[in-house]
């Protein structure tokens, strides 16, 4: 019988895998290996997370050359005990990869390609349940021409999204007809350059949608290979559009939440329904949604761990978020949380202006400040800040954490006003 000790990533390892793998193993009483597959096509992107301390052998090839990718696996098929990845550009490579994993509980292709592509993921959930989702419209470049005839009817203010990007990239709100037609021809005159860079290969489009009015909150949840689901507790997710800033991405993310069970109760039961929608199984889920007068709505389901997940529930509840996405992908239940330890947020910090990255000023005494878990900067002097809803990507991010609420909400505002990102106008 052959041995199953190695865990497969794809793209990319984080710290908190490597160590999950090493505490499966110590509890298992057997060595466990990793084995990380990276596409050709990001192997050489210079921020993606690597594996430092040996654990993890890495193997690169074109996921796309199907006679290269079975190659590069045989060797391991046998003795694969798990498959995971995190990152959003990981799930089209991830389906490449499950018809070579025969003998791994996974997901399916379908039901990954049903949660990236999100006039896929919408079809799915409103013919499920008709009350998961708002009204929407599914567009191509061909398609604006014919955009009255398709918008029409619908009921402004709306949202205009890509079909398969995340981090809220390119998406903005039309308050009429006019807005929108600027907005789509905008959004496609520069959407190809965003999906090469955020290694997408589906055709760009979009999705326009009446806009949701509510407060928005997402929970990660757990699905075992027999559709067993264990939602993990809400995080309330306050937009940059809620705080009066451009672009609707997650400006702080805030947990526990303080709403009432029976609310909570109500938001795992359409959370779980969107799961069943989708058939997945055997995966970690990030799924967004919004609190609206009209009960719970889906915003999104990702295959995934969510962005800062992993720390901002380590903080407030001592989850161990990698361990359990291997536990429930390797057969085991998840470890969940009772009460909360402290209050956590999370913030995530574009610059006031577009235009060139002068000076990134105030890391250093932020980090200092009682309740910062981590303060860290993803640009450089010289770099180009845009906003997110014109493909600009995040230039600074923190947790925070603390016993005491008073003195995190104190340290927030601390932090967002030490932390300056200096800008200079782009030249006409």
């Amino acid at each position: 019988m052959q041995v199953k000790d190695i865990v497969l990533s794809i793209n990319t390892v984080e710290p908190g895998l490597v160590k999950a793998v090493k505490k499966h193993s110590q509890e298992m009483g057997r060595d466990l290996k990793g084995l990380v597959l990276v596409n050709a096509d990001f192997a050489n992107k210079p921020d993606r997370p690597r594996d430092t301390t040996g654990l993890f052998k890495e193997v690169v090839c074109d996921f796309y050359n199907l006679n290269e990718l079975q190659k590069a696996l045989q060797p391991y098929t046998d003795n694969l005990l798990a498959v995971t990845c995190r990152l959003e550009a990981a799930i089209q490579p991830l389906r490449q990869v499950i018809p070579f994993l025969p003998y791994v509980d996974t997901t399916s292709e379908t039901s990954l390609l049903w949660s990236t592509e999100k006039p896929l993921m919408r079809d799915r959930l409103s013919n499920y349940d008709r009350s998961l989702t708002p009204r929407y419209q599914y567009m191509e470049a061909t398609d604006l021409p014919r955009v009255k005839e398709l918008i029409g009817d619908f009921r402004f203010p709306v949202i205009v999204k890509p079909s398969s990007l995340a981090k809220s990239l390119l998406v903005a709100e039309c308050k009429d007809m006019k807005e929108l037609e600027v907005c789509l021809i905008e959004t496609f005159e520069i959407i190809d350059e965003v999906y090469a860079r955020e290694h997408r290969r589906s055709a760009p489009s979009v999705l326009v949608e009446e806009m949701m009015q509510g407060d928005m909150y997402s929970t990660d949840a757990y699905v075992t290979k027999d559709g067993e689901v264990f939602c993990l507790p809400l995080v309330k997710v306050i937009t940059a559009h809620a705080v009066g800033l451009p672009g609707f991405y997650g400006f702080q993310i805030v947990t526990p939440t303080g709403l009432p069970q029976a609310e909570v109760n109500a938001a795992f039961k359409v959370s779980t329904a969107a799961i069943k929608a989708l058939n997945l199984s055997s995966t970690t889920t990030h799924i967004e949604l919004f609190h609206t007068s009209h009960g719970w709505k889906i915003i999104e389901v990702g295959a995934r761990i969510g962005g800062y997940r992993e720390a901002i529930y380590r903080e407030a509840f001592g989850i161990e978020h990698f361990y359990n996405d291997l536990a429930i992908r390797m057969g085991k239940k998840p470890v969940m949380p009772t009460e909360p330890i402290r209050h956590a947020t999370g913030l995530n910090i574009y610059a006031d202006e577009e235009g060139i990255i002068e000076a990134i000023e105030g890391l250093d005494a932020a980090s200092r400040l009682p309740s910062v878990a981590f303060v860290e900067k993803h640009a450089r002097p010289g770099d180009q800040a845009l906003f997110a809803s014109n493909g600009g990507e995040l230039i600074v991010d923190a947790i925070l954490s603390n016993e005491d609420p008073k003195r995190l909400e104190r340290d927030v505002a601390e932090l967002l006003r030490l932390v300056k990102i200096k800008v200079t106008q782009n030249p006409n």
